[in-house]
């Protein structure tokens, strides 16, 4: 872990959780294992600090970049961390979606732009693998939930329109299959 002379305060939780937001793409999946590796590298917090952060985060509703943001900051900063670490999320997307979001609909047919996009999101499998590699790396997985996840996800991208009842009955399942066999 990278030493930082500069302790966590709100300003920066702020400063940094902008950066990160305005020059990322993608969602909580994408953002995460950025924010934990920003972290690391100013000294405010071990990787598996936020690893098991990260994992209570999963368990609030909405915004997974978000949810680990405010916890990351409640333990870091308090009350105030959380506040600083929600608009720092917030307000640079909020801003990139109105000041973008018209040259898309007036550029966007254009092939460069296209091919920008389509890049853009290639990347995101990629950060996705990264952060289940550390969750996977850090976690209790053993064959049967990686083989159960894998199935879930391939039916997730195999069935895009029914994601919603396919994700939560797939959980639903999964947690009671494991329910089940840790009973015995």
């Amino acid at each position: 872990m990278a030493k930082n002379n500069q302790p966590p305060t709100p300003i920066r939780l702020f400063f940094m959780f902008a950066q990160i937001t305005t020059v990322t793409l993608g969602g909580g999946y994408v953002i995460v294992p950025v924010i934990g590796s920003a972290l690391e590298k100013r000294g405010w917090m071990n990787e598996d600090d936020f690893y098991s952060i990260f994992v209570k985060a999963q368990a609030f509703p909405g915004p997974l970049a978000m949810s680990t943001a405010m916890l990351v900051s409640i333990r870091l900063c308090g009350f105030w961390g959380a506040f600083a670490a929600f608009w720092g999320i917030l307000i640079p997307p909020f801003l990139a979606l109105i000041l973008v979001s018209d040259l898309i609909r007036t550029y966007g047919s254009l092939p460069a732009v296209q091919r920008f996009l389509a890049g853009a999101g290639a990347v995101v499998p990629g950060l996705v693998a990264a952060m289940v590699y550390k969750s996977v790396k850090k976690g209790s997985w053993n064959i049967p939930r990686v083989a159960e996840t894998l199935i879930l996800a391939i039916l997730l991208a195999l069935f895009p329109k029914l994601s919603l009842p396919i994700l939560l009955g797939g959980i639903a399942l999964l947690y009671g299959i494991e329910a089940l066999c840790t009973k015995h």
